[in-house]
Formats: structure tokens, C-alpha cells, sequence
């Protein structure tokens, strides 16, 4: 799924709760509407949409009733720095020989008592919330690493740059390397004024390209600029 059309669709108060009711159990429709206070009519056009999208899918049961639960395992990741915006979407999904070879089948196994089998499934979901916890920190430690140097490199950048066109054309390729249509989309600038620039910081050692797919890729050079 496209992670714009994700981010459309969880932007509606009433379509978050009711993916966040459904991640506790599978529910009717009576059941969300009356959980929501929300019409059944809406109800039905929200799930809809949820479903439509592959957030959830439903089911009938015994007595014909239609129920809806969660579909996918995904992660929805949304940074926003003063230097740079991204939206990742990942889908969770363990193949078959990852599953083999989970941590949980190896310690835990299936046969065990029931008491002694619950008890281990808690420890190891106590020792995923902490590793979870972990991993956050260190994307928040990364974040303000990476915001940190970006400052430095800006005021690098201003000391190098022999003009503002320069100043923008290495703040661009410092976020990823590009091509010069969509350079001159971004700056707003005529190609041949991209182009100039270009030529001339790659002469000076602080930009190279690739050909990829017969464009031209240009980029921040790996090995850095030599002391003139």
C-alpha cells in the first residue's frame, strides 16, 4: 500500500479508533457503532474504505453476522526534522524458514504445560516491550545525531559555496542523490544554471555522478574533498 493513501486514510478520527477497537478483538458492526457513537451507515463507509485498503477484512460467523478484524502486520514510520520528512511504510511478515527458526519455537516449546508454557510467552513478550523501548531510543538518539551534523554541514557548506545556487544544490544532494530534472523541479531553477553549477563543484572535487537506467545520478562524493 502506498504510504501517502495510509496516511489519507488513518487521518480520519473515527477510521483510528476503529482500527484501534479491532486490535483488542474482532467486532460487529453494531458492536463499533455502539462502542463509537457513531451511526452504523458511517460505520459501514469506514470500514469500507479500511477494507478496501487491506488495514482489515471481515468473516461470517455461525449465525451469518459479518465481523471484522485486523489484516496486516505493518509499521508506519514518520519523521519530520528540520531537515528532512519521510513516511515508511514496512509490512511484517515472517516467512516460513524465519518462523522455523523463531527464538519463541526454539525456548518455548508448544508442548509444555499449560501454567509453565504461559508464564515462559510473558517473559519473552517482557523481553520484546524492553528491546522495543531500546530500538526507540536509539532512532531518537539517531535523530538528533543526524540533525546535529546536518547543522554542521550547512555551515561547511556556506563556507565553500561560492554562491547561493551552490548553497542549495549540496543542501539537496546532502538529503540524496538526484538527477538535474528534478533538481531544477525542486530549486526552481533553468537546467543550464543546474547544470553549470554542478559541472563546475564536481571540477572542485565535491560532487561525482553515476548513470543509472541512462540518467545521470548526481551525488555528494564518498571520499570527501581534498585540502587545496
Amino acid at each position: 500500500m502506498d504510504s501517502a493513501k495510509l496516511l489519507d486514510i488513518l487521518g480520519n478520527e473515527n477510521r483510528r479508533k476503529i482500527i484501534q477497537l479491532l486490535a483488542n478483538r474482532p467486532c460487529y458492526v453494531s458492536e463499533i457503532s455502539s462502542r463509537l457513537g457513531v451511526g452504523p451507515k458511517a460505520i459501514i463507509s469506514h470500514l469500507g474504505l479500511l477494507e478496501q485498503a487491506g488495514l482489515i477484512e471481515c468473516s461470517i460467523d455461525e449465525q451469518r453476522r459479518k465481523y471484522f478484524n485486523i489484516a496486516n502486520n505493518m509499521r508506519l514510520e514518520v519523521s519530520v526534522s528540520p531537515y528532512a520528512y519521510t513516511v515508511t511504510l514496512h509490512d511484517i511478515t515472517l516467512d516460513r524458514e524465519k518462523q522455523e527458526e523463531s527464538p519463541v519455537k526454539k525456548e518455548i516449546p508448544a508442548g509444555e504445560g499449560s501454567s509453565a508454557f504461559f508464564l515462559k510467552l510473558n517473559s519473552r513478550l517482557e523481553e520484546l516491550k524492553i528491546r522495543q523501548e531500546e530500538l526507540a531510543q536509539m532512532q531518537q538518539q539517531l535523530q538528533a545525531e543526524y540533525t546535529e551534523v546536518m547543522d554542521r554541514c550547512l555551515d561547511s557548506i556556506e563556507k565553500v559555496a561560492r554562491n547561493s545556487v551552490e548553497c542549495e544544490l549540496l543542501f539537496e544532494l546532502l538529503k540524496n542523490e538526484t538527477t538535474l530534472a528534478t533538481l531544477c523541479y525542486n530549486l526552481r531553477l533553468h537546467p543550464s544554471i543546474i547544470n553549470a553549477n554542478l559541472i563546475d563543484l564536481a571540477e572542485r572535487g565535491f560532487i561525482e555522478y553515476s548513470i543509472k537506467n541512462n540518467q545521470y545520478y548526481w551525488k555528494i562524493c564518498e571520499t570527501g574533498v581534498e585540502n587545496e
